[in-house]
């Protein structure tokens, strides 16, 4: 299931893509690396909204098994940051 802040992050890395060819066509190097900029932006918050996506259709496929998985990875640090 796709939320509305992975829909809203494409659209902002497809606004980069056109301001940067924009950019291009008049020759305005401001333009073309805010473009980029704006790219990035949005694929990487694309990127992290698609892997959050994920990780609620796991869980609603399977709650057990992200209980355990949350438990373990509890346990995993807590025993990291309190060694002794």
């Amino acid at each position: 299931m796709t939320s509305a802040n992975t829909i809203k992050s494409k659209a902002e890395e497809m606004v980069g893509k056109g301001q940067s060819a924009l950019g291009d066509v008049l020759d305005d190097p401001e333009m073309q690396a805010e473009g980029r900029v704006r790219q990035a932006s949005g694929s990487a918050s694309y990127a992290v909204n698609s892997f959050v996506d994920c990780i609620v259709d796991g869980t609603r496929s399977n709650p057990l098994g992200a209980l355990l998985g949350a438990a373990a990875i509890g346990l995993v640090l807590g025993r990291h940051f309190y060694k002794k």
